[in-house]
């Protein structure tokens, strides 16, 4: 629901970074419809080093998606209520992690994005004038991307000239739907490398698959029956 073609946006923003190699900020996600009525929204944590790219979000907290409460909080005692996404493209691996399981799987990352290996991108850009975002003064541009198999996409691009270039606003249009992202809290200190891998503590999946069916199984009462409402048991409040 993120922008073009791609499965996760942290993954899409990358190609806008250019020199800004190394940050974290929050990035505040929105989609809007062709009127302009906003659909969904969201924020995450975004963290870059190197090419290396850390998008950690709550899906409880995605505005805009009607969600029953016991399907929020089932999601929360599976431990699926976090999730950070790790792209390494120097290794061309992927790692999906969930920190309330403490586990995660690792895949290539074309099984995470949906999207092939390609070589780097090119970007052609158009300056169109400037504007202040956020109290940033920032030129406006307009950025096209060119993938290998000849695929492109056009994105507006905002970059701060107080904050070396870096693009705090993009906006990607899909079809009749806009999808705006802003970023705040941005530091231009380097991450820790070990944001960019998964914690030893971490026990490893095969795959998503694998992953859920393990936590569904953790949820289960002795038995083998699932609770009423997929809740664990409250003990022997019965009598």
């Amino acid at each position: 629901m993120f922008g073009a073609r791609s499965k996760d946006p942290g993954q899409q923003l990358a190609k806008f970074f250019g020199k800004n190699t190394a940050f974290t900020a929050t990035a505040h996600v929105t989609m809007a419809d062709s009127a302009g009525k906003q659909l969904h929204g969201m924020e995450f944590q975004y963290a870059m080093l190197d090419g290396k790219v850390r998008t950690e979000m709550d899906m409880t907290k995605v505005q805009g998606v009607k969600v029953p409460p016991e399907a929020m909080g089932q999601m929360k005692q599976m431990g699926v209520d976090r999730m950070v996404h790790i792209f390494l493209p120097d290794k061309k691996v992927a790692y999906m992690l969930y920190p309330s399981m403490k586990a995660y799987c690792e895949m290539n990352s074309s099984q995470l994005t949906g999207e092939k290996e390609s070589k780097t991108p090119k970007i052609e850009e158009t300056e169109l004038g400037k504007e202040t975002i956020d109290g940033h003064p920032c030129v406006k541009s307009k950025i096209v991307v060119t993938e290998e198999d000849g695929h492109n996409f056009e994105a507006l691009v905002w970059k701060a000239t107080d904050l070396k270039d870096f693009p705090i606003q993009t906006q990607m249009t899909n079809e009749d739907q806009t999808t705006t992202t802003k970023f705040t809290d941005i530091n231009r200190s380097k991450p820790s490398a070990s944001l960019f891998e998964p914690p030893s503590d971490f026990k490893r999946y095969a795959s998503i698959q694998e992953l859920m069916m393990s936590s569904m199984q953790q949820m289960m009462p002795p038995g083998g029956m699932p609770s009423r409402g997929g809740m664990p048991p409250r003990g022997a409040d019965s009598e």
